[in-house]
Parts: structure tokens; C-alpha cells; sequence
């Protein structure tokens, strides 16, 4: 990727990154905060189409859809081997934040310093209200229809600001949300990223 590697380290338990691109998006919107009821602003993390994981999506072939599976050995030779990088068709964005590589944790000092590491949570990175200091559940950003960094159409999804990084980006993520979720295309929009069943 570029001269230093980022994703030749790895994040602070020694976990391997699973996530790497060329370049990045800090995203950033408004949540109402449940414990102080005060509105903050929250970030988000995102990569562009032609990033890599090691958590890529397994696609069966229509010759192993009546597979019984790998045999014992197989399996185990499978699930303890060193992991592959793959290159992945659509954006994604990332949260259950274990690990960033150190450039990416310095941008959001300067970007979104409420978003940061929970101690509490493990070191995983957390948004914080900016007012109360409470730690924000990602719970409450992403999944639903209607939250932060799910917003329901285009409209909402305006609201949205979005920031191209140019810079490697390496990650140890918990979930990571694609472009096989319909309710985030509205936020792929955003980003300059048509989705659509042909897809």
C-alpha cells in the first residue's frame, strides 16, 4: 500500500488488523444524547470499494450447496489458519472499534475528539457526548433506520458530513456494515457510492 505498512502492525492486544485501504472517511453527525437529552455530535468511520479484510463474506459455489461441510481435519486446518486478505467490491463502514493504526487514531484526536477509546469497554473506541462525557452506545448510531449512520434516504442522509482521509487506514473492527445492507445505501450515496440489487 505504501511505504510503511500500517497493517504490518497490530492493534494494542496484538490482534491482527482485519480492515485495510488506501484511504478512509471520517463521517460525522448529530445524536441526541439519552442520558443528558442534549444533542452531540458522533463519528463514524468508512472505507471505499476496493478495501481489504480478513472477514470477508464466505460465497458458496452452487457445486457445494449440498456439501455436509469440511471434514474434521479440513476444518480445523481452515479455522487455524493465518488469515487472508481480500480485496471487497463495495464500501463498508466499521464500528466495535478495538484497534486503529496510530495515523488513523491521531486524525480523530484533531477530527472528532469525541470519538475516542473507552477504557471501560476495553480500550474499544467509543463516541462520547460533548456534553455529559457519557459514553454513546454504537447500538444507538448504526443499525436502526433512522439513526445516525443509518439515515432512511438521501434527504437524511445530507445531514451527514463526510471527510475523505488520503491516507492508509488499517482497523480491528467487531462489525462491519457493507453495501449488502440496504439500509445503509442512503449513507453510500453520501459517499459517492450507488447501490443496487444488480450489485
Amino acid at each position: 500500500m505504501t511505504a510503511e505498512d500500517p497493517t504490518s502492525m497490530t492493534g494494542p492486544d496484538g490482534e491482527a488488523y482485519n480492515i485495510r485501504a488506501a484511504s478512509y472517511f471520517v463521517l460525522q453527525a448529530e445524536h441526541r444524547c439519552t442520558a443528558c437529552a442534549k444533542v452531540s455530535r458522533v463519528a463514524a468511520l468508512a472505507v471505499p470499494p476496493g478495501h481489504e479484510s480478513t472477514e470477508g463474506e464466505l460465497e458458496l459455489d452452487e457445486d457445494d450447496a449440498d456439501s455436509p461441510g469440511l471434514d474434521p481435519q479440513a476444518f480445523r486446518d481452515w479455522l487455524f489458519s493465518p488469515a487472508q486478505w481480500q480485496t471487497m467490491p463495495g464500501p463498508a463502514m466499521i464500528s466495535s472499534t478495538r484497534a486503529l493504526a496510530p495515523e488513523v487514531a491521531q486524525t480523530l484526536r484533531t477530527l472528532a475528539p469525541f470519538f475516542r477509546q473507552n477504557p471501560a469497554q476495553s480500550g474499544e473506541w467509543s463516541n462520547f457526548c460533548e456534553h455529559c462525557e457519557r459514553p454513546i452506545w454504537d447500538g444507538a448510531l448504526y443499525p436502526t433506520p433512522g439513526q445516525a449512520f443509518c439515515p432512511n434516504d438521501a434527504a437524511a442522509a445530507a445531514h451527514v458530513s463526510t471527510q475523505r482521509i488520503d491516507a492508509p487506514f488499517a482497523a480491528f473492527f467487531g462489525m462491519c456494515w457493507t453495501d449488502s445492507y440496504r439500509n445503509k445505501w442512503p449513507l453510500f450515496s453520501r459517499l459517492g457510492y450507488a447501490c443496487s440489487e444488480a450489485e
